[in-house]
């Protein structure tokens, strides 16, 4: 699956049985800095996370949970 804005990293995890929100506390995160990662990091916004740890290891996790890598990198 191709994803490219936020909406469909949202399908992708509905997909999977899963809102942003849930996902979101089942993986320990606030859901709002959640939210907040995918609108502001989506592929279509073409913006990557310079300094933020936490961003960063949200978009990690949510590459691995929808299969797509959200970072530019390959994740195996």
């Amino acid at each position: 699956m191709e994803i490219e804005n936020a909406n469909q990293i949202h399908a992708a995890l509905m997909s999977r049985g899963l809102s942003c929100r849930s996902w979101a506390l089942i993986n320990g995160y606030n859901p709002r800095t959640v939210q907040k990662c995918v609108q502001m990091f989506a592929p279509d916004t073409g913006l990557k996370p310079k300094w933020g740890k936490v961003s960063q290891t949200i978009l990690r996790d949510l590459s691995v949970e929808i299969d797509f890598d959200l970072m530019g990198y390959r994740h195996g």
